[in-house]
């Protein structure tokens, strides 16, 4: 199953973006965004992934247990 929030676009491959990945080995579920009540300690770190980034999701690990999970990030043009 492939998950994705946004579009992964090829041309962001051009030097303005960064596609992050982190895989693990567990695959028994893939993340989902969800609304943490104010009292829970965990549950907004997708939430600050899609703040923050152009697009992301989870793919399975190609020959492998698990799932990637990635995230495109706009960069900002160095200063000099």
């Amino acid at each position: 199953m492939h998950r994705w929030y946004g579009e992964y676009d090829e041309d962001w491959e051009d030097g303005g973006h960064v596609r992050v990945e982190v895989s693990d080995a567990r695959g028994e579920r893939l993340p989902e965004a969800r609304d943490a009540g104010s009292q829970e300690d965990g549950g907004r770190g997708l939430l600050l992934v899609a703040a923050l980034t152009e697009a992301w999701g989870t793919v399975p690990r190609p020959g492998a247990p698990g799932k990637t999970a990635w995230a495109v990030v706009a960069t900002a043009p160095v200063r000099q």
